[in-house]
């Protein structure tokens, strides 16, 4: 039986395929390569993976986080949030308060050594960012933000499951 979720519609004929040197694929890859290289080059020194990095991003943006909110931010699932966050925790990164009202929540913010580590590795990052963009026009990284959220936009239209059928 097809899956019409993973069958791919018939080609557009109106439209000629991508050329090599738009290969979403292969440009996306060497993109994502060339980011994940510095990241690691900033990150490795003290022992945090960017899933890691992203989490104490968020904590960072917030006063205080629950691991279920965290796992709605990131692309993980909450048993590896949950890993995470005792990890992070484990190091003096993260401490975590339960409510006094539900001791069922847990509350989690950054401590203070957290919070300078985080802010000393998003500026290493920020500057990261700008040789890997150096001699870019501001206008032609527009371009790319918006490029770059239209096809994540059709992303979600694609991975997300289509409506059950109304049933009457």
């Amino acid at each position: 039986m097809p899956d019409p979720q993973h069958d791919e519609p018939p080609p557009d004929p109106s439209r000629d395929p991508p050329s090599a040197t738009v290969d979403l694929v292969v440009r996306s890859t060497d993109l994502l390569n060339a980011v994940a290289k510095g990241m690691a080059e900033e990150l490795g020194p003290h022992d945090l993976s960017p899933l890691e990095f992203s989490l104490l991003r968020v904590c960072a943006e917030k006063s205080e986080v629950t691991a279920t909110e965290l796992a709605v931010v990131l692309p993980v699932d909450a048993s590896r949030i949950s890993r995470v966050v005792t990890r992070l925790v484990d190091k003096g990164l993260l401490s975590r308060r339960r409510l006094r009202n539900d001791r069922r929540i847990v509350m989690l913010r950054l401590s203070d050594e957290g919070a300078a580590l985080t802010a000393r590795l998003h500026q290493r990052l920020r500057a990261y960012d700008v040789r890997l963009t150096k001699n870019i026009a501001e206008e032609d990284l527009d371009v790319f933000a918006s490029v770059v959220s239209r096809i994540l936009a059709n992303y979600m239209r694609i991975a997300s499951p289509p409506p059950p059928p109304l049933n009457h």
